[in-house]
């Protein structure tokens, strides 16, 4: 008893302590902070608290609480939840004489009508099912759960979409690798995923994993989806000079049968059809049907807009795919009989979501919601007294920008737009705060990071040309024109570049070691085949390389000649005690020191976005290493540099707010 009135008392005082640190906050104010949190941060919660705040003890302030009742219904649209519908009713009609929001409301609810029927349920509805989720996998047939990847301990694990729980199915320890992909079969007891580049199986039950089909002479692979009897997995295999091979693969005995080859580009969603006669899949000219008793092909529909296949409805008289036809990615459904298309297709929603989760045998269709928010952190460092200047949260005036580079001169800023896919680079004047956007059409930049030219004249990128696989390119940042330097091997196997400070040569790792390309001769030599090797950076001058290498449970930076030879340990974070360099190392300006982050939470089961970070330097020479007195608390994306001033870092950073959403009752009766 005696506990519980202490949690009352408790209780009260904390609301009294929330309460007073909002009284002290004009109605005004407290309205930018929900608007940050809820268009910024994507914290849809806190944002709603903080409109309900509003509401209830500014209603005398009648433009800013209509703007947060408007504000309060989005958010509950956003998440799924009736209670928008009782919102935008209220803004319409307690606060017409605010007439712009009003508008706004009156809009949102005909929408909301039109599109989800309200409260009735034999119409679309689509809601929020799992927050703070990982949606690279797949629904169960059942509907009971969703697979996914545990990234803590990169095993597959399964999400419980009933109780909320998770349950690890796998135990890889410390195993090398992580699984990626993974795909529940038709009768919810057991998931096959791809471990080591192979096609593994494990039961729901937790039974023990068992390989069912190696790679070969393949560089990974990845399992699609399983036919409709459970006799066959559809896999899609890299091969190492990047073209793939759509295969189906025997749950029997692991034997594999080859049924396309298609090139270096991934495949865009595919499905069986319920009867286990076709396989349907995306092509560059709209989407094409795989029989398998005749392993013909034949054209679905003609749609040459970036689109993917979503998913075939279980009655088998409908499949759901994405479009761009309407100039953003739209859900449609296309009728199907034997084989072919049964009329035009049909909208079904607006901007569905960014990743395909698959059909219920009820019809619900569960797909993945990426609301993260990235940025490029800036802050001003004093490193003699390891104090920290000034930080500033966002360097670009957009957001979703990531990878930063200085220019030679420091004078610019270069970012990656992080939208998927990526076609543009921003490049940002530090002096007058100036913003241009240089498109790359038909390219998708990827994640491999961007460096400028030493003569500050153009970025460089790593970009995936359709039908022509990947290669570096160079960006003229004043007339944005592309020129193609060198092709690249398969995606997963090049990691970073780097540009010597002549420009003459490009180091880069993939799975041999670390590379240096001769852009002249194209000639390649393999400067070191450390084992872990995950990047490589030149000195300054050119005469040196900092090296990264994982080893086990620590992380270890080395340097070493640029022309090869023995690498010497500089410093070695023990993964045991901290958490090891999240992402690249970086050279200061003067060359005199390597910068580097590292975790100062000791306990490595901490999750990410949960984690403080620290920068670090080491000197080149070696020694101790120094704290310079910046931290960051969430998650690091990897690029750290330095501006050539010596003084001022840009870090990249991730806010994870990723969500799995249901959309039911949308199929034609």
């Amino acid at each position: 008893m005696k506990s519980h009135h202490f949690i009352v008392v408790v209780l009260v005082f904390t609301f009294i302590g929330v309460s007073s640190g909002y009284a002290q906050q004009t109605a005004e104010q407290l309205y930018q902070s929900g608007l940050y949190k809820e268009e910024i941060n994507g914290e849809l919660d806190a944002s709603i608290k903080i409109y309900e705040t509003i509401i209830n003890q500014y209603p005398e302030n009648r433009s800013v609480a209509a703007k947060a009742l408007l504000h309060f219904g989005i958010c509950k649209e956003r998440l799924g939840m009736k209670e928008a519908q009782t919102a935008y009713e209220r803004v319409v009609r307690d606060y017409a004489d605010q007439s712009d929001v009003a508008a706004q409301a009156r809009a949102r609810l005909t929408t909301l009508v039109r599109t989800t029927g309200a409260s009735n349920s034999s119409t679309m509805t689509v809601r929020r099912v799992w927050a703070d989720a990982d949606v690279t996998a797949k629904v169960s047939t059942d509907g009971h759960f969703v697979s996914f990847t545990d990234w803590e301990t990169d095993d597959v694990a399964i999400h419980d979409l009933s109780t909320g729980q998770n349950r690890r199915l796998t135990d890889n320890g410390s195993l090398d690798g992580f699984i990626e992909y993974s795909v529940p079969s038709p009768d919810s007891k057991s998931i096959a995923y791809a471990w080591d580049n192979n096609v593994n199986i494990v039961g729901v039950d937790g039974s023990k994993p068992r390989v069912l089909k190696t790679d070969g002479d393949g560089v990974y692979c990845i399992p699609l989806a399983w036919s409709p009897d459970g006799k066959h997995i559809l896999a899609e295999f890299v091969k190492p000079d990047g073209t793939r091979d759509m295969m189906l693969v025997a749950v029997s005995d692991g034997s594999a049968k080859l049924l396309k080859t298609i090139g270096r580009n991934p495949s865009q969603g595919v499905a069986f059809s319920p009867d286990g006669q076709y396989i349907a899949w995306s092509t560059t000219m709209g989407l094409s049907l795989f029989e398998l008793r005749t392993g013909t092909e034949s054209q679905l529909i003609q749609d040459p807009s970036n689109h993917s296949v979503l998913g075939w409805a279980p009655d088998g008289k409908q499949i759901l795919f994405s479009s761009e036809r309407s100039g953003s990615a739209d859900a449609w459904l296309i009728a199907v009989a034997d084989g072919k298309a049964q009329g035009e297709p049909v909208f079904v929603r607006k901007e569905w979501g960014s990743w395909p989760m698959g059909f219920t045998r009820s019809g619900a269709f569960y797909y993945g919601v990426n609301n993260n928010v990235r940025g490029v952190q800036i802050a001003e460092l004093d490193a003699a007294d390891r104090k920290v200047i000034s930080r500033q949260q966002s360097a670009f005036h957009r957001g979703n920008v990531r990878s930063p580079d200085w220019s030679p001169d420091g004078r610019f800023l270069a970012g990656v737009v992080a939208s998927d896919p990526s076609q543009a680079v921003i490049i940002h004047s530090m002096e007058t705060g100036e913003e241009r956007e240089l498109r790359i059409a038909g390219r998708t930049i990827e994640w491999s990071g961007i460096r400028w030219t030493p003569d500050g004249k153009s970025v460089v990128v790593t970009a995936l040309e359709a039908g022509k696989g990947r290669s570096l390119i160079r960006i003229d940042v004043n007339t944005g024109q592309v020129t193609s330097l060198m092709p690249l091997p398969v995606r997963n196997n090049v990691q970073r570049f780097e540009l010597s400070p002549d420009g003459n040569t490009i180091f880069y790792v993939r799975s041999s070691g670390l590379v240096a390309h001769d852009l002249k001769s194209g000639k390649e030599t393999i400067v070191s085949e450390k084992k872990g090797l995950y990047a490589g950076l030149v000195s300054p001058d050119g005469q040196r390389l900092l090296i990264a290498v994982s080893e086990g449970e620590s992380q270890v930076l080395l340097v070493m000649p640029a022309t090869g030879g023995e690498a010497r340990e500089l410093v070695r974070v023990n993964g045991e005690k901290e958490v090891p360099f999240w992402g690249s190392p970086a050279w200061t300006p003067d060359g005199r020191y390597v910068a580097f982050l590292k975790s100062v939470k000791g306990e490595a089961q901490i999750p990410y976005k949960d984690r403080q970070w620290q920068l670090w330097r080491v000197a080149i020479e070696g020694g101790e290493p120094q704290y310079l007195g910046l931290d960051f608390t969430g998650q690091l994306t990897g690029e750290l540099r330095l501006h050539p001033d010596g003084h001022h870092v840009a870090i990249d950073y991730i806010k994870l707010n990723m969500e799995v959403w249901v959309l039911e009752n949308f199929l034609p009766k």
